[in-house]
């Protein structure tokens, strides 16, 4: 895949909240959702990529995909970050694991369970890299960064988090 110069971003409305996606020619380079009230919806159409990723993301929320397929571009990752990110590919919809069982899907001691949740927490592109999917070993949600401006504990990240679980839960 090659990578491009330019980037678009292109903000839209989901049942989960406001997303806005960037790309960068060659594939999808970040997700994240916005504060209501921060932006509206683009009016402008988006490019092949974010209008892809969009729809893609629709069509999980209507429960008729799965898996996610927009290319993706992960030139800014280093090789450590792009090994945390092909493991999070690894949990399956539907199912949750914890940090620690994270870790040891990345190759890692099952100790390195806040290097799990240090590697969630930088993820670029969450959903098609479904770090919503890592709960705490009790069970917990844990923190999720949806809307990155906030803390990752904050009660709209949470609730982002726990409305993600509970959809695929219901169409898995």
């Amino acid at each position: 895949m090659t990578e491009a110069t330019h980037t678009y971003t292109y903000t839209f409305a989901s049942p989960f909240g406001l997303i806005r996606l960037t790309a960068n020619g060659g594939g999808l380079v970040g997700l994240t959702w916005l504060a209501a009230g921060d932006n509206e919806a683009d009016k402008a159409p988006p490019d092949a990529l974010t209008g892809q990723a969009a729809q893609e993301i629709l069509d999980y929320a209507a429960g008729k995909r799965r898996e996610f397929t927009v290319p993706v571009s992960l030139a800014g990752c280093s090789q450590a970050m792009r090994a945390w990110l092909q493991a999070l590919r690894g949990v399956q919809y539907g199912e949750t694991i914890s940090y620690a069982g994270l870790a040891s899907k990345a190759g890692h001691a099952t100790n390195a369970s806040r290097a799990a949740g240090s590697a969630c927490a930088k993820n670029p592109i969450p959903l098609i890299y479904p770090c919503h999917r890592v709960l705490r070993k009790t069970g917990e949600v844990g923190n999720f960064g949806a809307i990155r401006e906030l803390p990752s504990n904050h009660a709209k990240n949470l609730a982002i988090k726990t409305a993600l679980i509970a959809h695929e839960q219901r169409y898995a």
